[in-house]
């Protein structure tokens, strides 16, 4: 095989050529300068993901990744959360922790969100300082690891009245729930939290009315097997 055509330059060619090769091979064997006073980047940076009512934050920095619920569990908040999940998957994660920092929400999303966290072997967390209402609870009971950090401010578990929506009750201070929602409750709770705990949390939530909600800091939360942790 040929190449047809000519192959001479002229020298002012020649030197520019042996200047851009120089320059080429200078910077590929330089380390990419960091400028003076300033640290290098962290490889991994947060994420967020927004949603009407609330937001959510990723962090995979350093191998420990963290998912952080800002707002009430509804189905955008869900909806988002399934992308959340998908992005620290690419991650190469050494533990993954769901933080949650809300109050309320629905209890059919709660439970939808829940399983999503333990299907994929989440620790779940309560944001210090932050109150977590039966939906929140709902999600925290699905956490592998389950902590209720005591610092800077003790977080809570607040057994709230059982929220009414088309899946679960009607609109009154007391939550009637019928046979399926009954079932549906107790199977859910059975599947996240040990037998006995999964019991006594249930009796709570449907002792829990519109006047009357009992909340728990990380000591009784843990006596009780519902926190694991109290860091």
């Amino acid at each position: 095989m040929g190449y047809h055509g000519s192959m001479t330059m002229s020298p002012q060619k020649l030197r520019w050529a042996a200047l851009v090769v120089a320059l080429w091979l200078s910077a590929c064997s330089s380390p990419p300068s960091t400028p003076v006073g300033s640290a290098a980047q962290p490889s991994k940076t947060p994420r967020q993901l927004v949603f009407e009512g609330g937001s959510i934050d990723i962090s995979t920095a350093g191998g420990n990744c963290r998912v952080t619920l800002h707002g009430d569990i509804q189905n955008a908040a869900v909806r988002q959360m399934g992308l959340a999940f998908d992005t620290v998957e690419q991650s190469a994660c050494r533990s993954k922790t769901l933080v949650l920092d809300n109050g309320s929400g629905w209890l059919g999303d709660a439970i939808t969100l829940g399983a999503m966290s333990r299907n994929r072997s989440y620790d779940t967390e309560v944001k210090a300082g932050g109150t977590c209402y039966t939906p929140c609870l709902l999600v925290f009971a699905a956490g592998q690891n389950r902590v209720l950090p005591e610092a800077p401010m003790p977080a809570r578990v607040g057994f709230s009245q059982i929220p009414p929506d088309q899946d679960f009750g009607q609109r009154q201070c007391k939550t009637e729930l019928t046979q399926g929602q009954h079932l549906t409750l107790t199977r859910y709770l059975k599947a996240m939290l040990p037998s006995s705990t999964a019991t006594a949390v249930y009796q709570k939530l449907l002792a829990a009315t519109c006047d009357h909600t009992d909340a728990y800091g990380p000591a009784e939360a843990l006596a009780m097997g519902l926190a694991t942790s109290t860091r």
